[in-house]
């Protein structure tokens, strides 16, 4: 299996798979300005809220954007920037999820370390464990009370 997550993106795939991603509390879309870099999906939202004539307080930080767009668009799920940037965030905390385990799944090099097989088989070892050591624990008895208690 490959990695999804990277945070250097070649080719098509990788780049959509990518496109939003975390830093320090906030998503970016990359490539968000002219000039390639990535903008803060707040920053982008505001920007296309303003081109069509929607209103946000003066200096208004992420968060305040964030509910601004929310509350705009409570009832009304048909906003194109509502929708984009309900799927901007779902994508976001999707792959920063999955970029945790493929951190524990894949070496430095993109290379699987442990296989989806192997975790299979590791969680069922564990879930063996576990029922051996509740069974010894419970007096071999696995939680179960005999007949006549």
């Amino acid at each position: 299996m490959d990695r999804l997550t990277t945070d250097k993106p070649r080719g098509n795939f990788q780049t959509m798979l990518n496109f939003v991603h975390s830093k320090d509390g906030l998503a970016y879309i990359a490539y968000g300005d002219e000039s390639g870099n990535p903008v803060p999906l707040t920053e982008w939202a505001k920007n296309q809220c303003e081109d069509r004539n929607c209103t946000f307080p003066e200096n208004a930080t992420p968060e305040q954007i964030d509910d601004c767009i929310c509350d705009c668009a409570y009832g009304d799920y048909d906003c194109p920037v509502f929708l984009a940037y309900t799927f901007a965030c779902q994508a976001c905390h999707l792959r920063d999820r999955l970029k945790m385990y493929e951190d524990v799944l894949f070496d430095k090099d993109g290379k699987e370390i442990f296989t989806l097989e192997d975790m299979k088989s590791a969680a069922e070892d564990l879930q063996n464990w576990e029922k051996k050591t509740a069974t010894a624990h419970n007096g071999g008895t696995d939680g179960e009370e005999s007949e006549g208690t």
